[in-house]
């Protein structure tokens, strides 16, 4: 089990810039606990770039160079407790990459004598290390080639298949591509280990022992960053379990969606953090990933067009900047502009929204 950080900035940003030096220190006194080594990873002109160590964060001086530099717009860091089992080396520290992905974990899959089984002959031959991170990110990737770049899809289908077949307490991670940076956040309650996270000082009270496995971010005018829990995070909106949150590169625009394939999904059910946009479609692709096959609007069957416009139902957006906060307003405007955007939208034409019942750029507008 680790610690994990991600971010996304309007350009390169180091880690201490976007935490603050006082927030840097604290994350990084969680490696006191998380003291089988660090990584970090990132994009500037191209990428991913990665930087890892099976030593202790904290006791290295590369780790703060390195996160007192601004190494680029979009990466990762990682603070490793390794699984009881998988060995500590260089090998078996996060990041891990393919191609151009760079990917971080934080949980344990059980039982290890069957983690062989998790993917494909042809696959298991590309691990690099011994570890059940390593495997999850090539399941990804796998099911992105049979999802024909479908990074969502993709997800969902390995989130769905690793929970179905072993016993995990936690699959989030944090996955970088060139456009995107993706968040999944995904914990079983029952399996959180209480008693050793008790015995590591890391949890004392019932809160604390549930809010382990929980990821926030944090929206900024520049830069939208999640992490871990275990340190203070003053502002920051808890990310819904059994979700994923997408940040898009070039815009800094958030959406986030249920992580399982079908309708039924819970996560659809979570109430959504202040902010925060659920939506049914998805822009999962990435340039350069193999594009889906589309059918005119107009083929399309109906059932389908009525399932976009049931899930274009907007919850809001992150605001990204404090001239958006001040227009968004909070209570009763709020609700009142959410309330105005529901009923216009039964006259596309006067209001911009747009077809498949997806909500347009200024219908957004009315609620950030």
């Amino acid at each position: 089990m680790c610690r994990l950080l991600g971010y996304c900035s309007r350009g390169s940003a180091s880690v201490a810039g976007l935490l603050t030096p006082e927030g840097l220190g604290e994350f990084t006194a969680l490696s006191a606990y998380h003291c089988d080594g660090w990584g970090m990873a990132w994009y500037d002109g191209d990428g991913p770039h990665a930087h890892k160590s099976a030593l202790r964060a904290e006791a290295e001086p590369d780790y703060a160079h390195m996160a007192g530099r601004a190494l680029g717009d979009l990466g990762l860091v990682h603070l490793r407790w390794a699984t009881p089992g998988l060995g500590i080396g260089y090998d078996n520290s996060h990041p891990f990459r393919f191609g151009r992905y760079a990917f971080a974990h934080n949980g344990a899959i059980h039982p290890q004598d069957r983690l062989g089984e998790m993917l494909p002959a042809a696959w298991e031959g590309r691990l690099a290390g011994t570890t059940d991170s390593e495997r999850y990110l090539l399941h990804i990737m796998w099911r992105l080639e049979v999802r024909r770049g479908d990074m969502i899809a993709a997800i969902a289908d390995t989130v769905a298949s690793i929970a179905a077949r072993y016993a995990v307490n936690s699959l989030n991670a944090v996955l970088l591509s060139p456009a995107k940076m993706y968040v999944i956040s995904w914990h079983d309650p029952a399996r959180i280990p209480a008693d050793e996270l008790r015995r590591r000082g890391l949890a004392s009270t019932p809160e604390e022992v549930s809010g382990y496995f929980h990821l926030a971010c944090l929206a900024l005018p520049y830069a939208v960053v999640v992490a871990s829990s275990g340190w203070p995070q003053p502002g920051w909106s808890m990310l819904p379990n059994n979700s994923v949150l997408v940040v898009d590169r070039a815009t800094l625009a958030t959406s986030a969606f249920p992580l399982e394939p079908a309708s039924r999904s819970p996560a659809g059910r979570l109430p959504c953090p202040r902010g925060l946009m659920i939506v049914g479609d998805h822009p999962g692709h990435d340039p350069g990933d193999r594009p889906r096959s589309r059918r005119p609007a107009s083929a399309r069957p109906a059932s389908r067009r009525s399932r976009a416009a049931s899930a274009g139902r907007t919850l809001g957006s992150f605001s990204r900047n404090r001239a958006t906060r001040a227009r968004c307003g909070r209570g009763s405007s709020r609700t009142a502009a959410l309330n105005r955007l529901r009923n216009t939208r039964r006259s596309p034409r006067a209001t911009g929204v747009s077809h498949h019942g997806r909500p347009s750029t200024s219908e957004l507008a009315m609620i950030r």
